[in-house]
């Protein structure tokens, strides 16, 4: 058995060595950068991991499952037992067309990205508001909501990535109970 577990681990090794050597060759010739998208549920640990490497990793507390990706956007949804749905994306901070420069990063990123989702949602009838800042930690937590529209975000940058966590439906759930997930994900790094 030991022999044929060092077999498989040098034919793991050798596998992932070529997927990187050509995510790199590919990266260069092209100019756009390579990910590596992955992650599950971790029944030892009771976590749903999700990773979009080299841009951001999360652990979510408790079993998700992967449901629908918008691609415009870069989200993964995800749903749970009890029916919450949260989406999660994870990209470079110079994606965004108003950062396109990548002049704005931290804090004022997060100003910038808070104005620019809030305007987005303005022109649509929605109503936004910042819930907590943390400049230490680099982040915003704000709200989109009308009508029977009720989402909370938590949006992150650090060294250029950006980490966007969101709690689409969670009727059961209060507002600190929502922030304190949207917090919890971040302690889950």
């Amino acid at each position: 058995i030991n022999k044929l577990m060092k077999k498989n681990l040098r034919t793991i090794r050798k596998g992932i060595t070529i997927l990187i050597s050509t995510m790199m060759l590919t990266s260069c010739a092209t100019g756009y950068t390579s990910a590596i998208v992955g992650g599950e549920y971790n029944i030892k640990k009771d976590v749903t991991e999700y990773f979009v490497l080299p841009y951001g990793s999360v652990s979510i507390p408790g079993e998700w499952t992967k449901t629908t990706y918008n691609s415009n956007a870069g989200q993964q949804f995800f749903t749970n037992k009890d029916s919450v749905i949260i989406s999660i994306a994870f990209g470079r901070y110079n994606k965004y067309e108003f950062n396109r420069d990548g002049k704005l990063k931290g804090i004022d990123f997060l100003n910038a990205f808070y104005k620019w989702e809030a305007d987005y949602f303005a022109s649509s009838g929605y109503s936004s508001t910042i819930l907590e800042t943390d400049t230490e930690k680099q982040y915003i937590i704000y709200h989109i909501y009308r009508d029977n529209t009720d989402n909370y975000f938590l949006i992150r940058e650090m060294n250029g990535n950006v980490s966007n966590y969101s709690i689409h439906v969670a009727k059961d759930w209060s507002e600190s109970q929502k922030t304190e997930f949207l917090k919890g994900l971040l302690e889950q790094h």
